[in-house]
């Protein structure tokens, strides 16, 4: 009998769900609202794992691995999950007494970068290092085909590094000067409108900033450039204390695939190491599957 397992990512307004063989095939997908009731929603997950389920007869289901946007602690608990409004929950004993399997948990960009390990980007690879940059600056360190999660759940928030660039600009997080300000999608906008013809328009994307440094602006070519810096700051400080074999770069930003990849890359070699330089960099891979293949990775990959 095939053995499957659940991938199932929660946003702050979405869930993803997904089932996936042992193989690394995802053989259903699907998507439905989450709500801030935590009980609405695990039941909603739990319905839909049966009727998924009931398409795959031949198959065992080993359990669930489920992603949400909050620190971890023991595979089991949230703390804290601005997002949804959760404090202090015991998602994988709601879930597993709703759908009668295993339940682990994870924080899901630490669970987008297990995915990415286990059949993305980092495949083949026992160390890595994601960055997702997007709204803001996501992320997750993989070593030796493990999580880091730390003490408290809060592993692998790199957006929330200081770095030197920008260090009077506030953060959402309360702090001032994290690579979030400066590398985000946000950040990079933040720093175009200061110039023209960016603080002219009414609506600026990331990708107006790449496509005019594309096209020769100065100001922008500046701006690209200085985010592509602090992300390169940020992964050679990470590889001076976990030594990833690859550096992986994802989220919306990354779209912009070369213009991105190759500064950040330059940038990292100018600041690292020598004995971490070997780091290799590759664009994610996955995108909005990564939180479902990490999941299933909770039980396949170990």
């Amino acid at each position: 009998m095939k053995q499957v397992c659940f991938g199932v990512d929660i946003g702050g307004t979405t869930v993803k769900l997904g089932l996936v063989s042992r193989e690394g095939e995802l053989l259903d997908k699907r998507e439905f609202p989450s709500f801030r009731d935590p009980g609405a929603t695990f039941d909603d997950i739990a319905g839909h794992m049966r009727q998924v389920m009931s398409a795959f007869p031949d198959c065992q289901c080993v359990g669930a691995g489920v992603g949400v946007p909050g620190p971890i602690v023991d595979q089991s608990r949230v703390i804290h999950c601005a997002n949804l409004g959760w404090e202090d929950l015991n998602i994988a004993q709601e879930l597993s007494s709703r759908a009668n399997v295993p339940v682990k948990v994870a924080n899901d960009a630490n669970l987008a970068a297990l995915g990415e390990q286990w059949q993305g980007g980092g495949k083949g690879c026992r160390n890595l290092v994601l960055f997702t940059v997007g709204t803001g600056v996501g992320g997750g360190i993989i070593c030796d085909g493990k999580i880091v999660a730390g003490a408290a759940g809060a592993g692998g928030e790199v957006g929330h590094m200081p770095v030197p660039f920008h260090t009077d600009w506030p953060c959402g997080c309360g702090r001032k000067g994290c690579l979030e300000v400066t590398a985000s999608a946000s950040g990079i906008i933040r720093a175009a409108r200061q110039f023209s013809p960016f603080r002219e328009m009414d609506k600026v994307t990331a990708k107006d900033v790449y496509d005019a440094a594309a096209a020769g602006d100065k100001n922008a070519i500046s701006v690209v450039a200085e985010s592509a810096a602090a992300l390169g700051y940020a992964a050679a400080v990470v590889s001076c204390v976990v030594n990833p074999e690859v550096i992986l770069l994802g989220g919306g930003v990354s779209a912009a695939g070369s213009a991105l990849l190759d500064p950040v890359e330059a940038a990292f070699k100018s600041f690292v190491f020598s004995g971490c330089a070997g780091a290799r960099f590759a664009l994610a891979q996955l995108g909005n599957n990564a939180g479902i293949y990490g999941g299933a990775a909770l039980f396949f990959a170990e």
